[in-house]
């Protein structure tokens, strides 16, 4: 009988990577939990949250512990997305799409101010837009840039930007942080500080503790029902517990099966499951040259109980066999394509030659180790040894994420569009297929969502064929919240994650 592992549980918040997502503009209402009567408008909601940034600079970061809190509440684009995946005005008013495709005419909203208190005006906006998608952009979201050929104000309250070629998702880009407008004259420390035309102003970051929002009285849109948030960072998931029951928090995202337990019969709270767009991923860096075999990558995923491995973390979790959810429109089910099997991953990697194969696993330390020690100990058993390299975020981000000096990583990624990545070998995995990147060009040049998603689904299916990656799970969402706190985002609030509607009951 095979070995098994026994650990205790995992709270699903981790570290989380993020591409597209964002919050809906403050007209937009989110979907979100229900309405509370007789809230306090100057209510201050406590919100225990995973990940912190390790910096506040939106134009060079990525992570999506930085757009969780920014976008949308500090930062804005031309255009917002609600969490049904709706586009909504924004920072423009209305736009419009020519029949090819290839130009968008937006009308820019005005009497917008920047949290400095200077006036948004055209220069920001072509200026903002034209860095994004320069060649040597590091906005993080710049590689969804790549198509864009000109920003241009073509007078006093009109952009019109023009792509190289059809993009049916590129409304949804100018949603993510390459479409963020931000002040070209300010001098302000974007690392440690803010400047954005969004509904909240950052209060105060207290490194490792918490970070806070405080409502902008000159805000085009309307006022934040509360009088201000606070973000938490609380690792310890008996702590954030606590702290809920005590009255320190208001809400906990992300939370772990033990503390849905113990909270779920307390009629003080609440608990909501939405829909999470997020998948627990095992990456193989493909220029390593024992993972530039198929069958390697194969016998990896095939030696994974990803059953198991669910049911050690309490159960929280799907199984998912590419980076899919049955929330994408292009969903596919395909846990099929390397399923559980140590005699066929043995037999693989004795194919191939690495019957003795030994690998370094680079992760965050914001994950538990509970997860790292699972696969090194399920790879054991078929002759990988795995040595488990921890480092900080701020190091993973550099090393891997961006210089890609890593074997095998694992990540928390929570954005419907990092499957488009697959068919950018630059990307931090240095995936290189040809037939992958033809179907995601087809997928973004559709004429409909119906093509775009036919051809998305053919393309995650060879992705999985090929094990591009390992999938090892998508976490279920799940947030536990007082009774008396209404109207925060339930779906993929990962990276969607507006505030300024949350409410408190007096």
């Amino acid at each position: 009988m095979r070995r098994s592992v026994a650990f205790t549980a995992l709270a699903l918040s981790g570290v989380l990577l993020a591409g597209c997502s964002t919050s809906p503009a403050n007209d937009a209402a989110p979907e979100t939990s229900a309405p509370a009567a007789a809230a306090d408008p100057t209510a201050i909601v406590d919100i225990r949250v995973g990940l912190e940034p390790t910096s506040l600079d939106v134009t060079t970061t990525s992570g999506a512990g930085l757009v969780q809190v920014m976008r949308g509440n500090v930062y804005q684009g031309l255009v917002g997305l609600t969490e049904d995946r709706t586009i909504v005005p924004a920072l423009a008013t209305e736009w419009e799409v020519s029949e090819d495709g290839l130009t968008y005419t937006f009308t820019v909203r005005d009497g917008v101010v920047f949290h400095d208190g200077t006036p948004m005006t055209m220069d920001d906006v072509v200026a903002s837009l034209t860095a994004a998608s320069a060649d040597d952009s590091k906005n993080p979201d710049a590689k969804r840039m790549t198509g864009v050929v000109s920003v241009t104000a073509t007078d006093d309250s009109t952009v019109e930007i023009v792509l190289a070629e059809r993009d049916i998702n590129f409304l949804e880009t100018l949603t993510t942080g390459a479409g963020y407008i931000t002040s070209q004259t300010s001098t302000v420390d974007l690392a440690s500080a803010t400047n954005g035309t969004g509904p909240y102003t950052l209060g105060q970051w207290n490194r490792g503790a918490t970070l806070s929002l405080e409502p902008f009285a000159d805000y085009w849109g309307d006022a934040p029902s509360n009088g201000g948030v606070v973000f938490h960072y609380i690792a310890d998931e008996a702590t954030a517990a606590t702290a809920l029951r005590g009255g320190e928090l208001d809400v906990l995202v992300g939370a772990s099966p033990e503390t849905t337990d113990l909270l779920a019969a307390d009629n003080a709270f609440q608990v909501a499951e939405g829909e999470s767009t997020s998948w627990m991923t095992l990456g193989f860096n493909h220029t390593v040259e024992p993972l530039k075999d198929q069958r390697v990558r194969e016998a990896i995923r095939r030696s994974i109980d990803k059953s198991e491995l669910i049911e050690v973390l309490g159960g929280q979790a799907l199984e998912v066999g590419t980076i899919t959810v049955p929330s994408d429109t292009w969903h596919v089910d395909a846990t099929d394509t390397a399923a559980f099997d140590t005699a066929e991953a043995k037999k693989l990697l004795k194919e191939a030659g690495y019957e003795d194969l030994e690998l370094t696993l680079t992760v965050s330390n914001t994950y538990d180790t509970i997860i790292t020690e699972f696969i090194a100990a399920e790879l054991a058993e078929v002759g990988v040894d795995v040595k488990i390299e921890t480092v900080e975020f701020a190091t993973w981000l550099e090393d891997v994420y961006t210089n890609k000096k890593f074997e095998l990583t694992m990540v928390l990624h929570v954005d419907p569009a990092t499957a488009t990545y697959y068919a950018n070998p630059n990307y931090y995995w240095s995936y290189d297929n040809a037939k992958v990147q033809g179907l995601i060009a087809d997928a973004r040049t559709a004429l409909t969502e119906d093509e775009r998603d036919e051809a998305m689904r053919e393309a995650v299916t060879l992705v999985a064929e090929d094990s591009a990656s390992d999938w090892l799970y998508s976490p279920k969402n799940i947030i536990v919240a007082g009774a008396d706190v209404a109207g925060f985002a339930v779906d993929r609030n990962s990276t969607n994650f507006p505030v300024s509607g949350i409410t408190i009951a007096e």
